[in-house]
């Protein structure tokens, strides 16, 4: 079996109990088709694509999975796109899913 861990990235505090809980449920989910998978779901901090490469590094992630998500061209210049920069600056390999 291949082992997967699956992360997510809370956009604020208060939105961690219901992403811990999303994630189990994919992680038994995968479970149940003979995939060994473990999640992590790190504590909100400002940058998120920092936290993510932190994330892909510490479990030794070859591969990004993520939804590809757009927000309007002033929100992504102000907070940067996490989408943006896993298409074109990641030094991983990036399956985006819209």
């Amino acid at each position: 079996a291949k082992d997967v861990t699956i992360a997510a990235i809370p956009e604020k505090p208060s939105d961690r109990a219901g992403i811990l809980a999303q994630v189990a449920d994919v992680a038994a989910w995968l479970r149940g088709h003979g995939i060994v998978a473990s999640t992590v779901v790190p504590e909100k901090t400002t940058d998120a694509i920092a936290q993510l490469d932190k994330v892909a590094a510490d479990v030794d992630a070859g591969t990004i999975v993520a939804g590809a998500y757009g927000h309007s061209r002033l929100r992504e210049w102000i907070l940067s796109g996490v989408t943006r920069h896993l298409a074109t600056e990641s030094r991983r390999c990036a399956f985006l899913s819209r």
